[in-house]
C-alpha cells in the first residue's frame, strides 16, 4: 500500500513540520552566532576602556575607604590575576568578606589618581607593637608603573601614626610569581620565621 498516496494530507503536514524545524534550528544558530559576536564586541569593548583609563606614570597613589558604589570593581580586579600570580592572594571579595567579621582589620581600595587599581589589608593592633600586611594585590594592568610601591609608602605612612607601632610585618609565598622581591625592594627583610608555609618578612619603622 503506498502511504502517500492513502495519507496526502498527513504527507504534506510532516514535510511542512520538518522544513519548519529546519528554519528553526538556522535561527537558533544565528541567534547564537550573534550572542557570540556580542559577547566579543562587549569584551573589547571592556579592554579599551580599561586600557583608556589607566593611568600614567606621573600619578597621586592614594588608599581610600571601599563604598557601596566601588565594592564591585574593587572586586574585579582579582579577575586580572593570572597564575601563578593569582594563587599567591586571596579574592578581594573573600577579603573585604572577612574584613567585616575581624574587628582588627583595617582595608582600603588603592588608587591611582581616580582609577583604582589595587587592594591593600592591614591586621591593626594597636595593642601589639607590630602591625601585619594581611593582603596586598595591585591588578595585572596596572603592574610594573610603581603604584605598589607608592602604596607600600602610603601604608607606611599611616601604620607610623599608629599607637606603638615599630614593626610592619608580611608573609608571602615563595617560588614563581611570589612577591618576596617587591616587598624586599621595599626595604623588608627576612626574619627566618614561617607562618603557615609562608615566609616572614619585617620593614622597620
Amino acid at each position: 500500500m503506498n502511504v502517500s498516496a492513502a495519507f496526502p494530507d498527513m504527507e504534506m503536514t510532516f514535510c511542512n513540520d520538518i522544513k519548519r524545524l529546519i528554519i528553526a534550528s538556522g535561527l537558533i544558530v544565528k541567534l547564537y552566532q550573534a550572542r557570540e559576536g556580542i559577547v566579543a564586541l562587549l569584551a573589547r569593548h571592556a579592554h579599551r576602556a580599561e586600557e583608556g583609563e589607566r593611568p600614567g606614570p606621573d600619578v597621586t597613589v592614594s588608599l581610600r575607604e571601599i563604598t557601596g558604589e566601588t565594592v564591585r570593581r574593587i572586586c574585579r580586579l582579582s579577575d586580572t590575576l593570572t597564575p601563578p600570580k593569582k594563587y599567591m592572594v586571596a579574592p578581594n571579595a573573600a577579603s573585604i568578606a572577612e574584613a567585616y567579621f575581624q574587628p582588627k582589620a583595617w582595608f582600603r581600595a588603592i588608587y591611582a589618581d581616580e582609577t583604582p587599581v589595587g587592594f591593600v589589608m592591614l591586621y591593626d593592633d594597636s595593642d601589639e607593637p607590630e602591625y601585619f600586611l594581611w593582603r596586598f594585590m595591585i591588578g595585572a594592568p596596572f603592574q610594573g608603573r610603581g603604584y605598589g610601591a607608592q602604596a607600600i609608602q602610603r601604608l607606611v605612612e599611616y601604620v607610623r601614626t599608629r599607637p606603638g607601632a615599630k614593626e610592619l610585618l608580611v608573609s608571602c609565598g615563595q617560588g614563581e610569581g611570589s612577591p618576596e622581591g617587591f616587598y624586599m625592594k621595599q626595604g623588608f627583610l627576612h626574619t627566618g620565621q614561617v607562618l603557615e608555609d609562608e615566609i616572614v618578612l619585617r620593614l622597620t619603622l
